[in-house]
């Protein structure tokens, strides 16, 4: 017997906070000040480059991206951590990819 797999379904799943361009701006330019600031001295020697700020003028105009949905809103737009903060989970526990593969089935 000879079993062929398809697809039967698909789902969709939307992280229920987003960030706009103005937002993701504001953070990622704070970190640039904060960034340069600490390296004034190795910037200024040439050892590294000094990050330039953005605009959400420039994240449109480049990507076509006006906002997202991010998972964890939070952790994204803090300048000292800029990515989302998931906690660890047993595993015994759900996966975060698992919990968002099942929220879209539903």
């Amino acid at each position: 017997m000879v079993f062929k797999a398809v697809i039967s379904g698909t789902g969709l799943y939307t992280p229920k906070e987003s960030i706009s361009n103005e937002e993701l701006v504001e953070s990622f330019n704070t970190f640039v000040e904060i960034y340069n600031r600490d390296n004034q001295s190795k910037i200024e020697s040439g050892e590294v480059e000094a990050l330039q700020a953005s605009s959400a003028a420039f994240i449109e105009k480049a990507s076509g991206i006006k906002s997202r949905y991010v998972i964890d809103k939070k952790g994204v737009l803090d300048p000292e951590v800029m990515h989302p903060l998931i906690p660890e989970r047993s595993d015994s526990e759900q996966s975060i990819l698992c919990e968002m593969g099942v929220a879209a089935c539903k």
